[in-house]
């Protein structure tokens, strides 16, 4: 199956900060009527004890779009979306009682490889996804050092949030609000408690059920696991901020017209995806103009060499190659 991202070079669409929803999200995958999403925000913990993974180059929210029948569980989501996107990788460990996720990465540039080492160990991300790495996370960096990217194994950890009432039917992303931290509801442990439309997630992402209008979050905990209630791992948890859809498009910056008989679309493309320019004349029926064109991290030009003299309608799509 092949992952498709899909562009109309007549429409501009400017991000809100005040709202995200579904029809913002600019990277999809899978197949079906239901749609989720996935937020991941990376920041800097507020207590860095018992890590030395460097803090993220940039605090940065970006989401995805998950397409399924039925229902599906987080992991699968998840799973589904690291799979899909090149530039995302990740780390899960797997226990007894389920899967968590210890390590998440974002190439945003081009080029090098997906991999995160410790000084002495390497572990590579030749699928995006690997499972119990052999790095010390907790010491670990990306190969990369522009890749948005933490990890854990003792220190702060990623923390999983869902929409509020875990039931589905947002088709806006959850607005975590103004307060800058989580409600705690639980006086105990502060197992569970809110932040705006996000809640804590009291279930693990491998049994966590998702249905349509589901939301997933993640975001790095404020510090280490503490018994302490007003330690900042308890006291100073944060779901993930509004995110920028635009940053996991395939295609950026998309323009087009005529210049000298052709017409001509240009756009930021991505690494190891292929390019193709389609027209139309109603919006119904396609053809493909050109095809195969390989992405290169910087601008790219499609052009139809004889456009019809009536008019026309483009879009540039992006394949898996």
């Amino acid at each position: 199956m092949k992952i498709r991202a899909l562009a109309v070079a007549s429409l501009f669409v400017a991000f809100k900060v005040s709202a995200v929803s579904f029809n913002d999200v600019q990277f999809w995958t899978g197949d079906g009527t239901n749609r989720a999403a996935l937020v991941i925000e990376w920041s800097k913990p507020e207590d860095l004890t018992s890590t030395f993974v460097p803090a993220p180059i940039a605090d940065q929210s970006l989401v995805w779009g998950y397409r399924f029948n039925g229902t599906a569980t987080g992991v699968q989501m998840f799973n589904a979306i690291v799979a899909a996107d090149p530039r995302l990788y990740a780390v899960e460990t797997i226990y007894t009682f389920g899967t968590s996720v210890s390590a998440i990465g974002f190439h945003l540039g081009g080029g090098g490889d997906l991999g995160i080492t410790d000084g002495s160990t390497t572990n590579f991300f030749p699928g995006g996804l690997i499972t119990n790495a052999t790095v010390y996370l907790d010491a670990a960096a990306p190969l990369n050092p522009g890749d948005l990217y933490w990890g854990d194994e003792w220190g702060p950890s990623w923390e999983l949030w869902t929409e509020q009432g875990d039931a589905g039917g947002f088709f806006n992303c959850p607005d975590r609000g103004t307060n800058t931290y989580w409600t705690s509801t639980d006086p105990v442990w502060a197992s569970s408690g809110f932040q705006g439309q996000w809640d804590f997630a009291e279930l693990g992402f491998s049994d966590l059920p998702i249905t349509n209008g589901s939301w997933l979050g993640f975001s790095v905990a404020a510090g280490a696991y503490d018994p302490d209630l007003s330690a900042p791992y308890n006291a100073d948890k944060h779901a993930p901020a509004l995110p920028n859809p635009g940053i996991t498009a395939l295609v950026k910056n998309l323009s087009g017209g005529l210049q000298s008989g052709q017409w001509l679309a240009q756009f930021i493309s991505c690494t190891n995806w292929n390019y193709a320019l389609e027209r139309s004349t109603d919006l119904q029926s396609w053809i493909i103009v050109t095809n195969g064109i390989p992405g290169n991290g910087v601008s790219l030009n499609l052009a139809d060499p004889t456009p019809p003299a009536a008019a026309a309608f483009y879009r540039v799509r992006a394949d898996q190659p």
